[in-house]
């Protein structure tokens, strides 16, 4: 009988995107890994997103959709969350892609390490098709420590997380805010214990003019975060354990408003 791979459930929230949806949703059920849950959250979208989604849904029976009211990334991945079946979740943005194997690699090394986690490497696409390629600043198998999770990129998409670790210990997306990677890698990060970094360019992040990072100009962002992460550490019981790793993650981010700032006078 052939061994039947755990599920990874793949959540991707879609707002606007008609231009970009096709090669986004095309690059996920293409991969080579096949054993797939697909999350299409409808966020309100205006445009013809929630037919595309649809249509998905019919010709692929790994695909789910849900349609709901504008309500923001956030809203929309929780949505998802609160319904995925996977032993693991991945995340996606609609306007981005995959490569075909990232999730035979990342779930190999999964299997292997029995590691909480896998992040791989990203790169940039530009509308002109220019490329830059963000490289992780560590490598492989890695025993978790503060020093490493703090080099680890935030970003959700760049990772496969450990479903038990989420529902169990309540990650969430806090809505009504932008950066909220920062908070659910905040919420996921204490109870890792061991991750595996694939420095290759798995995801590919499209930089188009019209996204949150090109039109978000407002500054002081990051320091909305504070209080949302502190309760849930205070919640948790687990100030005495990384209150002082806390400290330190909230002066950074202080000193990324305060550049911010400085940058827009």
């Amino acid at each position: 009988m052939k061994e039947v791979k755990p599920l990874i459930s793949v959540i991707v929230p879609v707002y606007n995107v008609e231009r970009y949806l096709n090669q986004c949703v095309d690059s996920i059920i293409n991969q080579t890994y096949t054993n797939l849950e697909i999350i299409l959250v409808d966020d309100g979208s205006p445009d013809r997103c929630p037919q595309i989604c649809d249509e998905y849904a019919y010709r692929d029976k790994r695909i789910k959709v849900f349609h709901t009211e504008n309500g923001g990334q956030s809203k929309a991945r929780n949505l998802a969350l609160k319904h995925c079946r996977g032993d693991y979740i991945a995340f996606v943005d609609s306007d981005d892609w995959i490569e075909e194997t990232a999730f035979e690699e990342a779930y190999s090394a999964i299997e292997k390490y029995k590691t909480d986690f896998v992040c791989f490497g990203s790169q940039k696409v530009y509308e002109d098709g220019k490329t830059e390629i963000q490289k992780l600043p560590v490598k492989g198998f890695q025993k978790m420590n503060y020093k490493k999770i703090r080099k680890t990129p935030v970003t959700v998409w760049s990772k496969i997380f450990k479903a038990s670790i989420i529902k169990d210990k309540e990650c969430i997306f806090p809505k009504g805010y932008n950066y909220e990677d920062n908070v659910f890698w905040m919420m996921y990060s204490p109870w890792v214990k061991t991750g595996y970094y694939i420095d290759k360019p798995f995801y590919n992040y499209f930089q188009r003019a019209g996204s949150i990072i090109y039109t978000d100009k407002e500054p002081f962002k990051y320091i909305n975060l504070i209080p949302i992460i502190f309760e849930y550490y205070k919640k948790q019981n687990l100030l005495d354990k990384c209150g002082d790793d806390l400290y330190k993650r909230f002066k950074d981010y202080l000193k990324m408003d305060f550049n911010d700032a400085l940058k827009k006078e």
